[in-house]
């Protein structure tokens, strides 16, 4: 009986998420179309991965979703039965998630290294600038 609660319990923790996830959906559509195109301008291979990665991902979420409406329309009795395949499933969308997030580290990484390059440039040549403006100062004062 506990087990039964417990996979209850775990089922209704991991489709919280989902919910409250595929309400802000249309948003999210929206601001995904914009980084895969912005990843297509910066590196097409990169979108083509993120977007596989990101198929993979909603099928693993789909697969879960039918495990999950699968599990909560047995009767309580048959339910122990079905966890395994509600666990694989579960496994199978956070691996999906787990490869979607390393992506994006990776990306943002990548990110960070260029802005940090760009930076260096602009302090550079600030500090150009200011041996230039220096120098210009002694000119006058002479």
């Amino acid at each position: 009986m506990s087990r039964i609660l417990l996979g209850a319990l775990l089922l209704a923790i991991f489709s919280a998420p989902l919910v409250a996830e595929a309400q802000d959906r249309g948003e999210d559509a929206a601001r995904e179309k914009a980084f895969v195109e912005t990843l297509r301008r910066e590196d097409p291979a990169s979108a083509d991965r993120f977007v596989a990665l990101r198929e993979a991902q909603m099928k693993a979420r789909a697969e879960y979703q039918r495990a999950a409406n699968q599990f909560n329309a047995l009767p309580n009795d048959l339910r122990p039965a079905a966890l395994p395949k509600i666990k694989q499933a579960e496994r199978s969308y956070a691996e999906a998630e787990l490869k979607i997030l390393d992506f994006l580290d990776d990306h943002d990484r990548r990110l960070m290294k260029n802005i940090e390059a760009d930076l260096a440039r602009v302090k550079e040549a600030i500090e150009g600038r200011q041996k230039g403006r220096e120098e210009l100062k002694k000119l006058l004062a002479e």
